[in-house]
């Protein structure tokens, strides 16, 4: 092999591992824009809440998506196994959620600490304070998030700008937390690519669903209207009740 040959094959590996070490995550959705919330760089989730959200690359990448979903440990862990079991991911594909530990991430890096994640070339690593501040100006009382996973499957994920993706999820019902936030891992035959710390998908709404447990600030969870005509027979019925014991007590009163 000349020197040439050498030289060239020795800047294509250069660049190749240089551009794989870049490789990130990018979260996404309709009016979905970056902001600084609690001095931490994050990707505000727009007006439709948890719905229609997904994950861009750069560069573009083919794996196994995994979402994670960081709910703040200030909740008890019985809000977080209600959620678990109560909502699924839906979308192109769709899946249940996983809580990955009983014991919530409180130190570290997220991925190599917590999930114990192999990250492919060297890719970003995400430490609690990341986001952390950004959950506290909601939840004060927060150090640290549960996780949640959900395997989505095989996904080709574009790079950002190369139009709408249709990979879209949503959460079913759309309940979620204050302060928590959406990020996601992409597997792959050399290692795990992560989300960006500026974008993972931070959710600003009111609490809800499981997580809503004080009337102020929260959306209630969905309850089943009435019944059409179910109030009137009801009505009746307690009216012939009460008149059926009227009857009873003056008889009794009058063979006393």
């Amino acid at each position: 092999m000349n020197k040439k040959t050498i030289l060239v094959a020795t800047l294509f590996a250069f660049f190749g591992y240089s551009s794989a070490a870049h490789a990130v995550l990018h979260g996404f959705c309709a009016g979905c824009s970056e902001q600084t919330i609690g001095g931490d760089p994050v990707t505000l989730l727009g007006p439709g809440g948890v719905t229609n959200f997904g994950f861009n690359s750069s560069p573009a990448t083919s794996g196994n998506l995994q979402l994670k979903f960081l709910i703040p440990d200030n909740f008890t862990l019985a809000q977080v196994q209600a959620f678990a079991a109560g909502v699924s991911v839906t979308g192109t594909s769709s899946s249940g959620l996983s809580l990955f530990s009983t014991t919530p991430w409180t130190s570290g890096f997220l991925e190599t600490d917590y999930l114990n994640n192999n990250l492919a070339n060297g890719g970003p690593k995400n430490p609690l304070d990341a986001w952390l501040g950004a959950t506290q100006t909601l939840q004060p009382s927060a150090n640290g998030y549960y996780v949640l996973t959900a395997n989505m499957g095989q996904y080709n994920l574009v790079t950002p700008g190369q139009g709408p993706s249709n990979d879209l999820f949503s959460l079913s019902p759309a309940f979620y937390p204050a302060g928590g936030l959406i990020a996601g891992n992409l597997f792959t035959p050399d290692g795990v690519f992560s989300t960006a710390q500026s974008s993972a998908l931070f959710f600003g709404g009111a609490n809800s669903g499981p997580f809503c447990t004080v009337p102020s600030g929260c959306t209630p969870q969905q309850v089943p209207g009435p019944i059409v005509g179910a109030g009137l027979p009801g009505v009746i019925a307690g009216c012939l009740t009460l008149l059926g014991l009227g009857r009873w007590r003056r008889k009794r009163q009058a063979a006393a």
